[in-house]
Parts: C-alpha cells; sequence; structure tokens
C-alpha cells in the first residue's frame, strides 16, 4: 500500500495542539520544506521539539509560529546563532524546556518504550533541573540509593524527518548522521519522512550500507528533492554557505523572511 502524500496533504494532517518533532541536526539533513510549508500554511501555535534545532526552528520561530519549543541545541553549527530563535529569547516570547542531549534522548527513549520516565545521570549537577519550565525530578534509585534524574517522556503528535530515499511503503535510508532521528520516529504517534526521492524498492543488501528506517515505523512519504533547503544532506548535496550567511543577517526582518519563504 501507498503511504505517498504531498506537502499540502501534510499540513491537513497538522492539529491545533499537535507537538511537532523535527529531525537532522544544526544544519545537517533539515526538513526545510516541510518547515517552510508549515510556515506558509495558517498553522500556529505550535509545540515544536527539535533535538538540535536549525533553519527549520528559527524559520518558523521567525514567522510566529511556535508557542513552545523543547531542544538540547538551536542554532548554525560552526556559522554561529540561530537569528530569530536568539531574538525571541532575549525578549522572553519563547516558552522553552532547555534539556541537554543525553537528557532528550532518554525523553524519547521512554516515549519510545511507552514509560512515565526513565532514569540517567544526565543534568546531574546542572541548573537544567531548576529552570522554571524543567520537567525533571531528581530521585534516589530504590536498589542502590544513587542520585539519578527521571526524565518523562517526549512524544510528539507528529515527527519530520528528511531521508535520502525512501519507497512508497515507508521503507527508507539515511546515508549520514542520524542524530536522534530513529528514536524521535519510534517515540512520534506519526512519522512523516520527506524523501529527496521516491524508488520503486530498496533491496535488502542495501539496507546494510546506510541506516534503514523500516515501514513499520512510519505512515506517510513525501517526495521533497532538495527538501533539505540549504541544509546539508549528504551525499547528495551540500550546505548552501551564501545563503545561510544571508539568512543569518537578513532572517529577523519580517517582510525579508516570508519573502523568502516562497524559495524553501
Amino acid at each position: 500500500m501507498s503511504k505517498r502524500i504531498d506537502l499540502d496533504e501534510m499540513i491537513a494532517l497538522i492539529g491545533p495542539n499537535d507537538m511537532i518533532g523535527f529531525g537532522g541536526g544544526g544544519i545537517q539533513r533539515k526538513p526545510l520544506a516541510a518547515a517552510a510549508a508549515i510556515a506558509r500554511s495558517n498553522l500556529d501555535n505550535l509545540e515544536v521539539a527539535s533535538f538540535l534545532g536549525g533553519p527549520e526552528v528559527d524559520l518558523l520561530i521567525g514567522v510566529k509560529k511556535v508557542r513552545k519549543l523543547h531542544f538540547a541545541f538551536v542554532g548554525f553549527d560552526m556559522f554561529g546563532l540561530a537569528p530569530n530563535f536568539r531574538a525571541a529569547r532575549q525578549a522572553g516570547e519563547l516558552e522553552i524546556v532547555e534539556y541537554s542531549e543525553g537528557m532528550m534522548m532518554t525523553a524519547y527513549e521512554a516515549a519510545a518504550k511507552r514509560l512515565p520516565f526513565l532514569p540517567t545521570r544526565f543534568g546531574l549537577g546542572t541548573d537544567l533541573l531548576s529552570t522554571a519550565t524543567a520537567p525533571f525530578q531528581q530521585i534516589s534509585c530504590p536498589l542502590s540509593g544513587e542520585q539519578l534524574v527521571a526524565v518523562p517522556p517526549l512524544a510528539p503528535s507528529i515527527a519530520i524527518v528528511h531521508v535520502n530515499e525512501a519507497d512508497d511503503q515507508g521503507n527508507a535510508l539515511i546515508h549520514s548522521d542520524t542524530y536522534a532521528d530513529l528514536l524521535l520516529i519510534q517515540a512520534a504517534s506519526k512519522v512523516i519522512l520527506t524523501a529527496e526521492r521516491i524508488v520503486k524498492e530498496i533491496p535488502g543488501e542495501r539496507r546494510g550500507r546506510s541506516t534503514f528506517v523500516s515501514r513499520l515505523w512510519v505512515d506517510h512519504v513525501i517526495e521533497a528533492p532538495r527538501g533539505g533547503g540549504f541544509s546539508a544532506v549528504f551525499p547528495d548535496y551540500r550546505f548552501d554557505l551564501p545563503v545561510i550567511l544571508d539568512y543569518q543577517k537578513n532572517a529577523t526582518d519580517g517582510a525579508w523572511l516570508a519573502q523568502q519563504i516562497g524559495n524553501l
């Protein structure tokens, strides 16, 4: 059975109270075509999760679509800060839940296992436990007495992950770093993949060469050539440095950003 849809059909699947989880990391393999479609839509007041957020998060913050953000990092990797995220944080306009990378992976894992929390050592001795919006709790292990952190599940309603290739049934391959994407896919209630290309099939002998995503976890697939936008999707294309620098310089200008959405 084919699971192919298009970006307009994706928008129709997102409800007003849904949490959207984005895959990729920084400026690597970001689902920018999907984020731009959301930016152009009537959706707003969104709750968003991104393990290593980048331009997809910054874009949606810039067009005032994001109410609450769960993140371990937001930025443009070696090229510096995400301008709209920075402006929103400095102005106190964005509700946030901040994790360390280890804590956010633990939160996705708890959701994937359908558990009320998972214990971890990540976060001990840090201010992440005492921020106003922190959902974490320091606990004593009932067996050893060791101090641990209880991390509640982070379960997006919809995960949107960009992949190199997929078939109609939802099997997919990622040829580069997967970051926390496999945990995100298992944690989410619904999974949408955008793919550089849709292929007839992904033979078994090819699955061991890259990270394989099973159709069992995937609800919908969208063919989106250059769907990573100006982020890098290795080995298909590198990040577009001139566009990144232009974005960082101008993205806090609302009129400029609105004009650019159509190019993503």
